[in-house]
This record gives C-alpha cells, structure tokens and sequence, in this order.
C-alpha cells in the first residue's frame, strides 16, 4: 500500500480539489486504453463554450456555419490562429463570461523572449495540469510517493514571498513536497561548487526519478566530464523546457547510465506530449491538447511535414487557448497507433523554437543542433550561443575554460558555419565571462535574429 500517495489523496480532497479523480481516471484509461472518440468530444466542449460564454470567439463563430459536433478537427481549422499579441490585445474579450463562478487565478508567460503574456487559468486546469505532470512521471517509473528530484530553472516556481498569501501557498507547497518526497534544486544558481554536491546527492541517494530541464542536466552531464566525477548508474530522467538535441540525449544518457524521456509543453497550456517506453515520438495527452502543424500562412501541412505548432487546450475554459501559436516547431506523426499500444496524436519531432532555426536567404533551414555538436564537442567550450545576425552573418559568444585551444579549431568552426549557411557568411567570435540564462533560468543556446516569415511574404 502507498500510503504517502494516500495521505496526498486525502489532503488534496480536503482542499476541495479534483486532482485524486482526474489523476485516478487518467492511471485508468491508459491502462485500458483512451477511447478514441475522447479528444473529440473534449473539443465538442470546449468549442461549445467558446461559442456560448467567450466573446471574442462568439462573435468569430457567429459567422460560421454550426457544424462543429459533426467534425470538430476540420471545424478547428477555420478558426484564426491565436497569437500571444492577440492575448494581449483581446485580454478581456478572451475572458469567459462565467468567470465569476470559477476559482481563478493570473499566470504568465513569454517573458524569456519578450513581453510576458498574462493569462487566466482556472482551479480545473491547475488540478488537471498537476495530474498530467503525476501521470506522466510514471511512464518514466516515478510513482506518487517515489523519491523525486527536479533541477528546476525558474524562480518563481521555487522561490515565494515569504509575506501574506505567497507564504501560505509556500508553506501548503513545502508541505506537499515532503509528503511526496520531491526535492528541487535551482538550477537558476547552478554554481560549480553546487553542482558538485548535487552530483554528489545523486551518488549517495539515487532517486526514482530526475526531472529537469534539458539544458541544465545537459550541463551537469558536461561537468561531470571536465571534472572526471563518476555517477552511480541513475533509474531515468524526464527533461523539458527545452529542445532535446540527439547529441544531448547521448551525452545526458551516458553520463546517468539511463534513459531519458523527453516531455514538451509549456505554461500557458501545460504537459502537451511525452515519449513512452518505445522512445519513437511524444504522445499527444488527450486530456489536456490537441495539436495541428501548420505552414507560415496558417495553413495544415501533410503528416511527416515540419511546420509551426499549434496547441489547443481543451482543459481551460477560464481563458480558452484555441489554435494558440507557441513558437515553437514539430511534425506530426502518420502514425497514430504506437507499439507501445496507445494510440492518438503523436509528435515525430519538436525541432525547437523559431528563433531557435536559422536560414539561409535561398529558404533553407538548418536545424540549431547542428551548431551544438559543432562547439560542445570541444573541451575548451564550457557556454556557448550562436546568434544569427542577418542571413550572411553568424557570431558566436563562447565562455571558455581554461584549457587552451588551438587557433586552427576557429578556422574549423569557421568552414564547418559556411558549409551549411554559405561561402560568403561572415563568422565572427566573442569571448564572454558569463552567459546569462533567461527569467526563466533557461539558456538560449541558438537565437536567430532574422525575421525568415518576412522574407518569405515579400515584406
């Protein structure tokens, strides 16, 4: 018997919270297998309410034809995109009407790459996020209750005034935390000093899972190289909030000695997909979005094909999320059925952010990975980022150790930039003491600053 998940069962209902149901239901369908027809009957829903109690998508559908019950997919498609420039603008409009009957609150988001975008998120979604996040680490063997560890990035997800509510929620989080056995470590103040002592927990108490971001364990994985610190042989680890390049994933996995399973989602909408034990695609969770890949102007690209994702949420209905631009880049799988033997929407690829992809002014991409195995490859590289700067301009900031390097690796790095952005780039070099991460406490390792939509519009 687990009694701690059953303590937090308890504790959880005594708030009033629906999380023990929703997460109970999810354990359940997985393991019976999710009706197929279910992601369409939350969408039926969702599009219902937008349609009855949210003006902005009111008076959108008010000239559409009322066919949405008959093929909610294909409905969805005729829906404009929603930017976060639109959420800013059109906040009120894309309020629910009923709001006053839910328990709400303010989130965040955007603020890594530009204005924060504020959000309205209701307790059904927070009660149904926490689950997906629950549900999920078990696929990577982390039950309720199993000792966990984050190496977490952003601030205010474990820092909190320590005054009025802040404190109080504070308290209720800490109390949760120990209940579950969840540690976190801030991976924002990430020093040498506390990456040793980290490693060093890991060595002495290997716990049942480490959930991280990409980019943060990826570097403890490189610290762990330069310092020749030898890790006890780990059970598995989930990364998110970043792009999980195959050379991070080798590196990651064999620095730990285990598997990783890559997770994708993001604040606004919460846990999207995540890979199962086969490790060939995310699956798409139905209870919380449904995904469409679409080209520059909007419109669906074939299976296979790469192109911006799209994200509905069918789990808010405080501010619903239709059609909402990410920023980021996938292709959808033409499978639907895994061998693992679920089946659903599942995501072949997350290729990373926009601005995370470069261009060549003839229209040809090149993935931000390429620019990682080209520098992390090299021991004298502690940080790095590339930025492109037009489509004939590459810089490098690079952080160096304190091995030395020789000259002809730059004439290296170089030639292997113009092999795939062109003879005529101009490759420049900045050597930085420090590379600051983000608000959230990520690191943008590849950043475009070329605008590639414009150039293809004409504009």
């Amino acid at each position: 018997m687990n009694v701690r998940k059953t303590l937090y069962f308890g504790y959880k209902r005594a708030t009033g919270s629906s999380f023990p149901r929703i997460y109970q239901d999810m354990m359940r369908q997985d393991n019976e297998g999710v009706d197929p027809d279910m992601q369409k009957r939350l969408l039926v829903r969702l599009l219902t309410h937008c349609q009855q109690s949210v003006p902005y998508y009111a008076q959108i559908m008010k000239g559409m034809a009322d066919n949405f019950e008959h093929d909610p997919e294909v409905y969805l498609s005729h829906l404009p995109i929603l930017t976060k420039e639109i959420v800013r603008t059109h906040f009120n409009q894309l309020k629910c009407t009923d709001l006053a009957e839910r328990r709400w609150y303010i989130n965040t988001s955007g603020g890594s790459t530009g204005e924060p975008t504020r959000l309205i998120q209701d307790r059904e979604f927070g009660d149904r996020s926490n689950a997906l996040q629950q549900f999920y680490s078990s696929w990577a063997g982390g039950q309720l209750g199993d000792p966990i560890v984050y190496v977490w990035g952003s601030e205010r997800d474990i820092q909190r005034d320590i005054r009025g509510k802040d404190r109080r929620a504070m308290m209720k989080r800490m109390f949760a935390n120990g209940l579950l056995r969840q540690t976190f470590l801030n991976a924002f103040l990430m020093t040498p000093e506390k990456s040793r002592a980290f490693l060093s927990l890991l060595n002495a108490r290997p716990p049942k899972l480490i959930i991280s971001y990409v980019d943060s364990i990826f570097e403890l994985a490189r610290f762990a190289v330069r310092e020749d610190i030898a890790l006890r042989k780990q059970q598995a680890i989930i990364t998110s909030a970043g792009t999980l390049t195959p050379f991070m994933r080798e590196t990651i996995e064999g620095v730990f000695q285990c598997r990783v399973f890559n997770r994708y989602g993001s604040r606004e909408v919460s846990d999207i997909a995540g890979e199962c034990r086969v490790h060939h695609g995310l699956h798409v969770f139905p209870w919380g979005c449904y995904v469409e890949i679409v080209d520059d102007c909007g419109e669906r690209v074939p299976a296979g094909a790469e192109g911006n994702i799209l994200v509905t949420c069918v789990s808010n209905y405080a501010m619903p999320l239709v059609r909402y631009q990410l920023g980021d880049r996938g292709v959808l799988s033409a499978d639907t059925t895994c061998s693992c033997g679920r089946q659903g929407q599942i995501l072949k690829e997350i290729k990373g952010r926009n601005d995370d992809i470069f261009w060549t002014k003839n229209g040809t991409q090149i993935e931000g990975g390429y620019f990682g195995v080209l520098l992390y490859s090299r021991p004298w590289v502690l940080q790095c980022q590339v930025i492109q700067k037009s489509y004939t301009s590459i810089l490098f900031k690079i952080k160096r150790s304190k091995q030395g390097y020789d000259p002809d690796e730059l004439a290296d790095i170089i030639g292997k930039t113009r092999m795939v952005m062109g003879e005529e780039c101009q490759v420049d070099f900045e050597f930085v003491e420090h590379i600051p991460k983000s608000p959230s406490g990520k690191y943008r390792y590849i950043l475009s600053e070329v605008n590639h939509k414009e150039f293809l519009h004409g504009e």
